[in-house]
């Protein structure tokens, strides 16, 4: 199963949770040792996206707020760093939405 499409990154998610030093809780760690920054977090948007299209979705629960997708796989990395990190990104289909957006990623 494949994720569905309009797939959403808030770039907040990104510098002020996934790359942040303080609120990352040890995420910045794993990110930044495979050349992930808050400055270049476009870079982890655009590898995250890459990674929803290549990979499966590995588990699909339906909660209160709607549908999570979790998917699971190799993540391409700016520092070209081999083998590459294993990554599960968790995606969310609100109710009533038509797309899913990031909730988070972490070594998968």
């Amino acid at each position: 199963m494949r994720l569905p499409e309009g797939r959403r990154i808030d770039r907040s998610k990104l510098v002020d949770y996934l790359l942040h030093p303080v609120n990352g809780r040890g995420k910045l760690d794993f990110f930044s040792r495979y050349g992930f920054s808050q400055a270049n977090w476009a870079s982890l948007s655009n590898a995250l996206l890459e990674h929803a299209q290549e990979c499966p979705v590995s588990s699909r629960v339906a909660t209160s707020f709607g549908v999570k997708y979790i998917v699971t796989g190799p993540l391409m990395t700016p520092s070209g760093r081999l083998p590459l990190p294993v990554v599960a990104a968790v995606w969310q289909q609100d109710t009533g939405a038509s797309g899913v957006r990031l909730i988070t990623a972490y070594p998968g």
